[in-house]
């Protein structure tokens, strides 16, 4: 019995942390090419979605620029759009959907 009130107050404790004031910021990095006629939408989504958070960023990395191509590199990208959630590619191409992305970054706080 002892235990199964452990793992209760537990996991109370991970939800009074998860709904505090105080969310974990999240950051989406699209990655994208000048030349990409996806990438423009794939960006519009990402500002779209995270204009509705107040602790989501968002930045457009070039992967023509030497930051860029080396990000792409390191996160073994082989097209764009990619879109980036805290450092893990989330997506390939644009998703569907807003609620895809509100799902991801739900996941990501």
């Amino acid at each position: 019995m002892e235990e199964i009130d452990e793992i209760r107050k537990k996991k109370m404790g991970e939800l009074k942390q998860r709904f505090s004031g105080k969310k974990k910021r999240v950051l989406i990095e699209v990655l994208a090419s000048s030349g990409c006629s996806y990438c423009p939408a794939a960006a519009e989504m990402a500002y779209r979605v995270a204009s509705q958070y107040d602790n989501v960023d968002v930045a457009i990395v070039n992967i023509a620029t030497p930051e860029g191509n080396s990000k792409a590199r390191k996160l073994g990208v082989m097209s764009v759009p990619t879109i980036v959630i805290n450092g893990k590619v989330a997506f390939v191409g644009t998703p569907a959907a807003d609620m895809i992305m509100h799902d991801a970054i739900i996941k990501a706080m």
